[in-house]
């Protein structure tokens, strides 16, 4: 039978060896870059503002974003389809009180977060779907960025628009970054072909007057700085039609909100480590072991004192 020496010098060998093995083989099991996770839950943005506007009245509007994570999805990339519609009134799930509603499909790089392909657009208002190349990352941002700013996706635009960072705060104990999104306004009418971009209208003197629907937003948008996912919106948007040289002709839709449950969003991200931190965990868990082992190793070859008889 072993001495009980030798027996504590195999058993700090097969633990040094189990923390070696599992220092390698972690990173193939945990998320230790803060790329995309694929089993988000909570993933839909609203936004509502009780005090709107809605052409010349006073009522609710309410904006939505859901995300969903579909399939193919692998270590590099994932498919996503996000569904963002503005309602206005009490009920806004009335078809009646529809402002907008359409449905992105597209596929992203998980550690970037820039499209990988042209993103198919569904509308209620157009069909069939049509091709939008989005030329930029729009619900989740490279990971770690510190880029001062960085061009984000904009639906209503259907291209870019800057984002300028602003700062950092903590939430939940995690480094949330906040960028600043300005649009001027803008002749939509000359980004894209859609029925509701134009009108034609009576002027003063019975003539027929074109008009055109003009886009102005400022948002702020609150982004966990590991993963790059966009945790919280903050937004002020004013639709309107202008005529030719830009003048406010009528009102069409103006509201200020932000998101509720940015907790929540941010929460669902505690497992997802940054990669400094997934490194040096991992450096730690190897160097215990290799101690451990070596440890082990001299306990269980070092020569056996003589006996006394």
């Amino acid at each position: 039978m072993l001495p009980k020496s030798r027996l504590f010098s195999a058993l700090l060998v097969g633990l040094g060896v189990a923390l070696i093995v599992a220092g390698l083989v972690a990173p193939r099991f945990l998320l230790g870059d803060g790329r995309f996770p694929l089993d988000l839950e909570n993933t839909t943005y609203t936004l509502v503002d009780d005090d709107a506007r809605f052409e010349d009245e006073s009522t609710p509007v309410t904006r939505q974003m859901h995300l969903e994570i579909q399939n193919p999805a692998d270590d590099e990339m994932v498919s996503l389809r996000m569904g963002n519609s503005l309602f206005h009134g009490e009920e806004a799930d009335q078809l009646d009180n529809l402002v907008t509603a359409e449905t992105w499909s597209w596929q992203m790089n998980r550690v970037t977060g820039d499209p990988l392909d042209s993103a198919s657009l569904s509308s209620v208002m157009v069909m069939p779907a049509t091709k939008v190349d989005m030329g930029g990352p729009w619900i989740k941002l490279p990971v770690e960025n510190d880029a001062d700013e960085v061009n984000l996706f904009d639906p209503m635009l259907r291209r870019t628009a800057p984002a300028v960072r602003e700062g950092e705060h903590q939430l939940l104990g995690r480094q949330a970054d906040s960028y600043a999104q300005t649009i001027e306004p803008t002749n939509l009418a000359r980004e894209y072909a859609a029925m509701q971009n134009t009108k034609t209208v009576e002027d003063g003197e019975g003539n027929a007057q074109q008009l055109y629907l003009t886009y102005e937003a400022k948002r702020v948008l609150t982004v966990d700085h590991i993963t790059g996912l966009v945790i919280g919106i903050t937004e002020d948007v004013d639709m309107y039609y202008a005529d030719a040289d830009g003048n406010r002709v009528e009102n069409y839709v103006t509201y200020a909100a932000e998101t509720s449950g940015n907790d929540a969003r941010m929460k669902q991200l505690e497992r997802v480590a940054s990669q400094g931190t997934s490194r040096n965990a991992t450096i730690v868990v190897m160097t215990l072991g290799g101690v451990l082992t070596l440890l082990g190793l001299i306990g269980a070859f070092r020569p056996e004192g003589r006996r006394k008889s």
